[in-house]
């Protein structure tokens, strides 16, 4: 008999897109949701799937700015930023294909699969 669970949902209770993104709530935020096309300002911590950080934001001087959609961030920052509310922090799994980066990018290594812990701040821009 094969492991039963609700589809869409892993064996370790995160959501799981169509895109292969693994992400759960871990705080709830509050206020207007973020979409496409609108700033926002977050923290985010990534690190490998054996827990190794490999950055936090929280060691910049400001939150990072990121416009969702406009290839700022990688793809599966910018599709687990939609929706959001301002407080709202989400862990998510990032699957190679969803974290390609621009040139030629040797660190972390391109067929990764990363872990985030993603913090919404603030959404700068006004509702679309």
């Amino acid at each position: 008999m094969g492991c039963q669970h609700q589809p869409g949902v892993d064996k370790d209770g995160f959501s799981v897109s169509e895109s292969g993104l693994k992400y759960r709530v871990i705080r709830e935020g509050s206020g207007r949701t973020a979409r496409v096309g609108q700033e926002i300002l977050l923290h985010e911590k990534m690190f490998y799937m054996n827990d190794s950080l490999l950055f936090d934001s929280r060691q910049l001087p400001n939150p990072v700015k990121v416009l969702i959609g406009g290839n700022q961030a990688i793809k599966g920052i910018d599709e687990a930023l939609v929706g959001m509310r301002k407080g709202e922090i989400k862990e998510i799994i990032v699957p190679p294909k969803l974290s390609r980066r621009q040139g030629e990018q040797v660190f972390p290594h391109p067929d990764s699969t990363l872990r985030y812990q993603i913090n919404l701040v603030e959404i700068v821009s006004p509702q679309m």
